[in-house]
């Protein structure tokens, strides 16, 4: 009998056990499934105000118009890098947190990283200094958006937690070989931190000094989000504090050096007293002409079909907008026009991007399976480019469009040289 007893009690706590892993599992997918369609719905209507901003960017306006497009873009982005920041603190918790890397300019990051962190000055009485060795290399090789999104984390802090004072943003570099190991450090003369709970500032969720910050928005997620980038980055993060009289943030990551020659002392200096002017995401991008390639945009919203053309407008490409999957898909079974490339919404009714993009395989034809297919989602949650590699795209390109990585796509699915020898 007691055998028998202790045998129902281990089945029974062995079933308990099995179905609250269920429960978990299946919370855990409805966790993922909400983020992934947050992320969607924020990123729709911000991909037109960051997108159309971008284009109004490269023309000639005056001073007064510019200046507002600039904080309507770093705006924008800021608030991108709020939700950024729910949808990585996910992907850390899952392991799935990868780096993307590519080449860029050193001093663009840093005054596009300002840019998009100034507006939190406000009017508080602070002097803020960006103080940035002139010997660091002009162009490295390394994940740029997590590098903006690491120190905006540390930027956005201080700007928060000081009142009144100072904060300094320093950023310095020691060679590695092949690498630059670079030390940015974030000094200001806010609240601090007490001792005690130093040990709480990479916990998740958590704001330390609670009685004190009341009214500081925050979601606790940014030092914990900085610490797996910079862990991600070959480097770790360092923080010393005094209670009431400030803090110093110090992070180190390694990035490769591709154009060695230093930044310099004008450029240096430009960064210090704000003269500096980069071309808000397009410098370095030649935007070659590729008028004979022509390009098929598939987007459900109207909006998102014209920031895309014109996006694509620099390249003079031929563009079509269809705003249906239905539509895709009859338009490539007819085989005229003849398409280079073609941008697929993820998220659209009746007939989303994956299943327009399978319909469009199944056709059959040569064009039809060779045919290159981008996603271009605001889905940016963790595993999309295995899923969509996985159902027939050659890669995806999340929204907000940003120039560079249009350039990178465009670039390796149209450029064709000979083509455009031809077309002169």
């Amino acid at each position: 009998m007691l055998v028998y007893t202790f045998c129902k009690s281990y089945v029974q706590a062995l079933a308990d056990l099995i179905e609250t892993k269920n429960e978990a599992n299946l919370a855990s997918q409805a966790k993922g499934a909400f983020l992934a369609n947050m992320s969607h719905e924020i990123r729709t209507p911000l991909n037109a105000v960051i997108g159309l901003t971008e284009v109004e960017l490269r023309h000639e306006l005056p001073p007064d118009d510019l200046e507002n497009l600039r904080k309507i873009s770093a705006s924008g982005k800021l608030l991108m890098g709020i939700i950024n920041d729910i949808l990585d603190m996910s992907k850390i918790e899952s392991g799935k947190f990868d780096l993307n890397e590519s080449v860029y300019t050193f001093a663009d990051m840093v005054y596009d990283t300002v840019a998009l962190n100034i507006v939190r000055l406000g009017s508080k009485p602070i002097i803020f200094t960006v103080l940035v060795d002139e010997s660091i290399p002009r162009r490295l090789k390394g994940d740029e958006l997590r590098v903006k999104q690491l120190l905006s984390n540390l930027l956005s802090n201080a700007f928060k937690y000081t009142r009144e004072g100072s904060v300094e943003l320093r950023a310095s570099c020691s060679r590695n070989g092949a690498n630059a190991k670079l030390t940015f450090e974030v000094v200001d003369t806010g609240i601090g931190i007490r001792e005690a709970d130093l040990k709480k500032l990479f916990s998740e969720y958590a704001q330390v000094n609670q009685s004190s910050t009341r009214g500081i928005e925050g979601t606790g997620l940014g030092l914990p989000i900085c610490k797996g980038i910079a862990e991600l980055m070959g480097g770790q993060i360092r923080v010393t504090s005094e209670y009431g009289k400030g803090s110093v943030f110090a992070v180190d990551i390694l990035q490769e050096v591709i154009v060695d020659t230093p930044i310099g002392a004008q450029v240096s200096a430009a960064l210090k007293d704000s003269s500096y002017v980069p071309q808000f995401g397009t410098d370095n991008i030649d935007f070659a002409s590729m008028s004979y390639a022509r390009v098929l945009v598939v987007d459900d919203v109207d909006l998102n079909l014209e920031v895309a053309a014109a996006c694509l407008e620099p390249y003079e490409v031929q563009v079509d907008c269809i705003d249906n999957g239905a539509g895709a898909v009859q338009r490539i079974k007819d085989g005229e026009p003849k398409y280079d490339l073609v941008f697929m919404d993820h998220m659209m009714p009746k007939m989303d991007g994956i299943e327009t993009t399978q319909a469009i395989r199944e056709i059959g034809t040569q064009y039809a399976l060779s045919l290159p297919i981008i996603a271009l989602t605001a889905n940016a949650f963790s595993g999309n480019e295995k899923m969509f590699a996985d159902n027939g795209f050659q890669g995806f390109l999340p929204k907000p469009i940003e120039p560079d990585k249009l350039d990178e796509v465009l670039q390796k699915w149209i450029y064709d040289p000979e083509r455009a020898e031809t077309a002169e």
